[in-house]
């Protein structure tokens, strides 16, 4: 979501509502290029983790247990300082977007840094991010992908996974300068 093309006018509220839960959820939020992930060990264990839910959580979990269990992730990334955001969203909860204009609800994101970075692997589509925590996300990367609630409507993302792939060299590259 970090470069326009021609999507179309319902792509673009796709685009408005993944970015309308990001910007509620994270400080600096104009400073994130953005794209959508799914987070290959997400298990939606938690169904009171999700902005669609009306049960009330029985138990508070920490913000990178959120993040482990979502199976859907808004991934927000930025060169300086060199970081990645992972911000849980529940698509029923978002599509078909809305035209009105109802705040989205803010989530609790996961900021993964030089301080917190355990390790992290590309491999084709995947990336897995290890904290130093222990938790780990695994986040399969599309260039074009559909939703069971809006399936007329895809979310291309062949540039910003371009982009978000040259980010994670960078990242890396940091990294890797900071070990030496």
């Amino acid at each position: 979501m970090v470069i326009r093309t021609e999507r179309s006018p319902q792509e673009e509220q796709l685009v408005a509502a993944f970015r309308a839960v990001f910007d509620a959820s994270v400080m600096n939020f104009g400073s994130y290029n953005l794209l959508y992930a799914e987070n290959v060990f997400g298990r939606e264990e938690h169904p009171e983790l999700l902005l669609s839910s009306t049960k009330a959580p029985a138990a508070e979990l920490s913000a990178q247990e959120a993040v482990e269990s979502a199976r859907h992730l808004i991934v927000g990334y930025r060169r300086e300082p060199a970081e990645l955001v992972l911000c849980p969203v529940d698509p029923a909860a978002l599509l078909p977007p809305d035209d009105d204009d109802a705040a989205p609800s803010p989530r609790v994101p996961v900021l993964v840094n030089l301080t917190n970075l355990a390790g992290m692997a590309a491999d084709d589509t995947t990336v897995e991010i290890a904290l130093s925590t222990g938790r780990r996300v695994k986040l399969d990367v599309q260039t074009l992908v559909t939703f069971e609630q809006i399936p007329g409507v895809p979310l291309h993302q062949q540039f910003d996974v371009e982009d978000f792939y040259t980010f994670l060299d960078h990242f890396m590259d940091v990294v890797e300068r900071k070990r030496n």
